[in-house]
């Protein structure tokens, strides 16, 4: 699965202090990475031919946009601080991303339709 940052990266985000969930919030990178990926469509053009991310030898993604980065930690973190999902906040409109990840990614977005 796709990691646009690394469990570092978002352990730091969240400023968590230890590793307790480590699986946990990789399955919450991996959701918030492909939530990402899904609004960008074909605008991903940081992904291999393969649709991965390449890593350096930390795990850390090479080539992914800043502001691809920063949307995925801001979705990691309403992930990571709502686990039970029952403090939906105004932002999220069905089918819509939460207005400071949507002006993160919009410039990068592919506009198509499908």
């Amino acid at each position: 699965m796709v990691m646009l940052v690394s469990l570092q990266q978002a352990s730091d985000h969240l400023r968590r202090d230890n590793d307790d969930d480590d699986n946990d919030l990789i399955l919450k990178i991996q959701a918030a990475s492909r939530v990402v990926l899904n609004y960008l469509k074909d605008g991903a053009t940081f992904l291999d031919s393969f649709g991965d991310v390449e890593v350096d030898s930390n795990d850390n993604p090479l080539d992914v946009p800043e502001e691809v980065q920063a949307a995925t930690l801001l979705l990691i973190g309403d992930f990571y601080n709502d686990r039970e999902g029952s403090n939906e906040s105004a932002q999220w409109v069905t089918g819509n991303l939460p207005p400071m990840v949507v002006a993160l990614l919009y410039p990068l977005r592919d506009p198509t339709l499908a």
